[in-house]
């Protein structure tokens, strides 16, 4: 089993991006679907490892 880490990506940091793009951007990074939530305001998903936000800019 493989362990995953929640990562949390603030409103402020994510105000440009749409739920969708970020979760393509998760397919090309990690090679496979990461299902991405919006709660509060903010995107939250469990992937291999903590994403910056740099990386899905």
């Amino acid at each position: 089993m493989s362990q995953t880490v929640q990562n949390i990506i603030s409103e402020d940091e994510t105000s440009y991006i749409r739920q969708e793009k970020l979760e393509a951007r998760l397919l090309m990074l990690f090679g496979y679907r990461i299902r991405v939530s919006h709660i509060n305001g903010r995107y939250v998903f469990e992937a291999p490892r903590k994403v910056d936000t740099d990386e899905i800019a």
